[in-house]
C-alpha cells in the first residue's frame, strides 16, 4: 500500500479571508494555527497529507472551511503548509507536513503566521488537527505515512472520501447519518491496525477497502439509504466485518485454500461462495458485501 506525500501546493487564490489566533503551547511544542472563513464556495475539495504524526480530523465551526492546528516539538523541521483556491464555487484546499527547507516562501498578503516556544519538555510529539465546515459538501482525500490517525466524520456531509494509512494505527467513525450521498469510499491500509464504525451513516454507494498486513474492523452500522455495496481485500490481514442485526446482506467471496472464512449463524448459505441473511429476499434496500483474500482470515457477525 502506498501512502504517498505530495510535494504539490495550489497557489491560493479567489476571494477569502484567511486569519491565524495563538493560544499557550503545551510544554516544549511550538503551536501554529490557521483557519479560512467560508465565503463563496458551495463544494470543498480537502487534501491533507502527512508523512508521520498523530492526524485528527473533525467537524468545526459552521462559518470556517477549516479550522487547522499544529503541536510539534521545538527541534522538529516539518512545518503545516496550506493554500486554498475558489475555483467554480468549488473550494481546493490542501493541508500538509512539510520539510521548512523544501516549503515555497509563504503569501504574508493571504496567509498569516504565528508560533511560540516553550522551553519545558514536550508531552508528546506532532500533532495536527482540522476542524472542518458542515455547511457544504465535502470530498476529502486523508493520506497518512505513518503514526496516529482520528478520523471523524460525523455532522460532516461526505460527497466522496479516500483514506490511505500506512503503519499507522487508525480509527474512522460516523456517529450522524450523512445528509448527502457518498458517491465513494476507499480505504487503504498497509501494515496497520484500522477500525471504522459507522460506515452505513455515511450513506455510500460503494465502498472498497484494501487491506495489506494487520488487523481490521469493519462496522457497517447505521440505517441504509440506498443499496450499497462493499468490496473487501485483504493481504495478510485479519478483518472481522461486523453488520446490524436487521439489516439485509448478501456476502459473496472467493474460496481460496489460502484464506479462512467464518460466519455467524444468522448468514444463511445459499450456494457455493454465497451467503445471505434470512431478510435479504425481496428487501427494496440492501447491503452486498464481496470479499477477496489471499492468506488472511475474514470473519463476518451480527448484532
Amino acid at each position: 500500500m502506498r501512502a504517498r506525500i505530495s510535494s504539490k501546493l495550489l497557489i491560493a487564490s479567489g476571494f477569502l479571508l484567511l486569519g491565524s489566533a495563538l493560544t499557550a503551547p503545551a510544554f516544549g511544542q511550538e503551536y501554529t494555527k490557521r483557519e479560512i472563513t467560508r465565503t463563496t464556495e458551495k463544494e470543498l475539495a480537502a487534501s491533507l497529507e502527512v508523512a508521520f504524526g498523530t492526524v485528527t480530523v473533525a467537524r468545526g465551526d459552521r462559518s470556517k472551511v477549516v479550522i487547522a492546528e499544529y503541536w510539534r516539538d521545538r527541534d522538529e523541521k516539518q512545518r503545516l503548509e496550506m493554500s486554498y483556491e475558489i475555483s467554480n464555487n468549488r473550494g481546493n484546499l490542501d493541508i500538509e507536513l512539510t520539510d521548512s527547507r523544501k516549503s515555497r516562501k509563504r503569501d504574508d498578503s493571504s496567509i498569516s503566521w504565528e508560533e511560540r516556544r516553550s522551553d519545558h519538555s514536550a508531552d508528546e510529539d506532532r500533532h495536527l488537527s482540522a476542524k472542518f465546515t458542515d455547511a457544504v459538501p465535502i470530498a476529502f482525500k486523508i493520506a497518512l505515512g505513518a503514526g496516529k490517525g482520528d478520523f471523524d466524520f460525523s455532522g460532516l456531509k461526505v460527497k466522496r472520501l479516500k483514506v490511505s494509512v500506512g503503519a499507522s494505527s487508525a480509527d474512522l467513525r460516523c456517529d450522524e447519518l450523512n445528509t448527502i450521498a457518498c458517491d465513494e469510499v476507499i480505504i487503504e491500509s498497509g501494515v496497520s491496525k484500522f477500525s471504522a464504525e459507522g460506515l452505513c451513516n455515511l450513506n455510500f454507494r460503494k465502498l472498497k477497502f484494501n487491506g495489506g498486513i494487520g488487523a481490521y474492523k469493519l462496522d457497517f452500522s447505521g440505517k441504509l439509504q440506498q443499496s450499497a455495496t462493499a468490496e473487501i481485500e485483504v493481504g495478510l490481514g485479519a478483518v472481522t466485518v461486523y453488520v446490524p442485526r436487521d439489516m439485509p446482506v448478501r456476502v459473496m467471496y472467493d474460496e481460496s485454500w489460502f484464506s479462512s472464512m467464518d460466519f455467524d449463524d444468522n448468514f444463511v448459505r445459499v450456494k457455493k461462495s454465497l451467503y445471505e441473511t434470512e431478510n435479504f429476499r425481496g428487501s427494496d434496500k440492501y447491503l452486498t458485501i464481496k470479499i477477496e483474500s489471499g492468506l488472511g482470515s475474514v470473519k463476518l457477525r451480527t448484532r
